[in-house]
């Protein structure tokens, strides 16, 4: 062979992994997890519960052990997880690009958004619902009238701008913590996020729950739901993976462990929403009624 053709064969890393990337770089996730000995997992540092503090706390740390220990015996291999920072804006492109196997949050699942960013979701993890923190002595009227802070960006600021005119949306923040803090103050009337979210952190900044509750905005008689998933990269060559990280979230044994962890304080809570999403679905009203408050 011509040592010339022979080299550039060999050199697939360096010129054709250029020219020819999907000859090059054809390792699907669980071979090059096998390879490296390492999980690269995104995981957030501001959903409490799910991922915060710089020490990446919560059910998505947990769920990317469990993971590791999963694929260790499967691979028969030591596997060790890295936890790599992840945020509203990077959460896609750092799966997109690779840098991370997964990423693990509170990440809405619609086909919009699979479609848009070029990702898969995994199988529902948890419900929520958009809920709006108030004060405790809120009115109605206030609910009605006044402003409702969200993060820019959010499944949230699509669904409160369905029920809120322009005026009365404030998008300036960027954290929850942010907006529970201008609703004590009474800056604004009230800040919507998810409400598994809004409970965490209120926990996590040891707010008394006396002092405030969670009101869900209904459009049509139906509260605004959303189902959370692991972002998985999209290829169809990651099937496998696919199918490794679906079977630990359906699993009755490790799976509800972990998830059990974290959320079983809530599950009152939980099941209320729970409740109120399935009967949403079960339901043909399509009727739109802006001006409709629920406490689940």
């Amino acid at each position: 062979m011509n040592k010339r053709l022979q080299l550039a064969i060999i050199s697939c890393g360096i010129a054709a992994s250029v020219i020819f990337p999907q000859i090059c770089q054809a390792k699907t996730v669980e071979e090059e997890i096998e390879k490296t000995g390492i999980l690269n997992v995104g995981i957030r540092e501001d959903s409490p519960l799910f991922g915060f503090s710089s020490d990446k706390v919560g059910y998505c740390a947990d769920f990317a052990n469990s993971l590791a220990e999963n694929l260790s015996q499967k691979l028969d291999k030591t596997i060790t997880v890295n936890l790599i920072k992840s945020t509203t804006q990077t959460r896609w492109d750092l799966v997109k690009d690779g840098t991370v196997h997964l990423e693990c949050g509170p990440n809405t699942i619609t086909p919009e958004r699979e479609q848009e960013y070029g990702i898969t979701f995994s199988k529902p993890f948890f419900v929520t619902a958009t809920q709006v923190f108030v004060r405790i002595d809120a009115t109605e009227e206030s609910l009605r009238t006044g402003t409702i802070g969200i993060i820019k960006g959010t499944t949230n600021e699509a669904e409160i701008r369905q029920v809120y005119p322009e005026d009365q949306v404030n998008d300036s923040f960027k954290r929850r913590s942010e907006g529970i803090a201008a609703v004590q103050l009474q800056e604004i009337s009230g800040f919507a996020s998810d409400g598994i979210l809004l409970e965490g952190t209120a926990s996590f900044l040891e707010i008394n729950p006396e002092k405030y509750t969670l009101v869900t905005p209904l459009v049509g008689d139906r509260p605004l739901c959303a189902a959370y998933g692991m972002i998985l990269p999209e290829d169809k060559k990651n099937t496998q993976w696919h199918d490794t990280v679906n079977s630990l979230i359906a699993q009755s044994g490790q799976g509800e462990k972990v998830w059990e962890n974290w959320f079983r304080e809530l599950l009152p809570y939980v099941g209320a929403v729970l409740e109120a999403c399935q009967a949403d679905q079960e339901s043909n009203n399509n009727s739109q009624d802006s001006t409709q408050f629920q406490s689940l």
